[in-house]
């Protein structure tokens, strides 16, 4: 990120306020002083459904309670409750419709779609934690059967019924075998069925970037990132009739900025313990470095098809 805020304001950048409140620093006396988070250990071969490539649970309840502090109650990526309408706008959702989320999270998405457009909606997430925390929150809101949240491994998908939708938010790059999942995925919707994804993508010639690299090193878990091309061929290969293929990576950088500066904003005013402080900053510095790599040329897009009559 550069020296200029993101509404292109000067004085002190995002992560120079952060670092000056984990020092307990006067920021007025900040001016040239870079601080760096530790470098993650070396990765193992460990990683699996909700554990990151180090060998540890991807969650803990401290990083679910940094990753609401940013993105709002029940959701742990960018986009809160506002946001989600818009992007699942082409799936035309109503209260006859059955959906799958995928990469569910906390929920937050499955609960939005089951709460403002009435549909039936199933939560599915990798990490166990983070599925039965979602459902707690489904709990609490009265959606426990509408929006139930359970667990799943991307690296096997099957899901016993046919749904006429499946939404999955930047879920698919850290898949290592993306094929199983398109053909889970196709064989699971209803005939007209509605896919709609939001994934991170890297063409062959920006792949090499420093940012993108540093961000595919360091990223909880591995990134596998298809480009464009591959994307649209998995959905051709499986008779999917691509209708939308949109680069949103501008709204995203901007989601992702707006809620750093919320947090700090929030930080500024609040004490906190050591624990719950390296989790602010290990979160933080996560998409800082998502938002170097799309700046450096990695592209977050929307892609939405339909599956044919039979």
């Amino acid at each position: 990120m550069t020296d200029k805020d993101d509404n292109g304001g000067h004085g002190p950048n995002l992560k120079t306020r952060l670092y000056a409140w984990w020092e307990g620093y006067d920021l007025s006396g900040m001016k040239g002083k870079k601080a760096e988070a530790p470098p993650p250990p070396p990765p193992t071969e460990a990683q699996g459904p909700g554990i990151n490539r180090w060998g540890k649970p991807l969650w803990t309840a401290t990083r679910i309670e940094v990753a609401e502090k940013l993105w709002g109650e029940g959701f742990n990526t960018p986009g809160g409750a506002e946001h989600i309408p818009y992007l699942v706008k082409p799936l035309g959702l109503n209260p006859a419709m059955s959906v799958l989320d995928l990469a569910a999270g906390l929920g937050g998405t499955s609960r939005t779609m089951a709460g403002k457009f009435g549909c039936w909606v199933t939560g599915l997430e990798a990490s166990e934690l983070l599925a039965k925390e979602g459902m707690v929150r489904s709990f609490k809101m009265g959606l426990e059967k509408k929006a139930p949240i359970e667990t799943f491994n991307p690296e096997h998908f099957g899901y016993p019924k046919r749904v006429d939708a499946i939404v999955y938010k930047e879920g698919l790059f850290a898949v290592r075998d993306k094929d199983q999942m398109f053909d889970g995925m196709e064989i699971v919707l209803k005939p007209r069925g509605h896919l709609l994804m939001t994934d991170y993508i890297a063409e062959p010639d920006k792949i090499g970037a420093k940012a993108i690299q540093n961000w595919c090193d360091k990223e909880p878990m591995q990134p596998h990132l298809w480009n464009k091309d591959q994307m649209a061929n998995a959905f051709a290969q499986r008779n999917l009739d691509l209708r939308i293929s949109e680069d949103i990576s501008d709204t995203h950088r901007h989601l992702i900025l707006s809620a750093i500066q919320g947090l700090v904003e929030h930080l500024e005013k609040h004490q906190m313990d050591a624990s719950t402080k390296m989790a602010v900053m290990e979160e933080v510095e996560m998409w800082v470095r998502r938002v170097a790599a799309i700046e450096a040329g990695m592209r977050v897009f929307r892609f939405y098809a339909i599956k044919p009559a039979e």
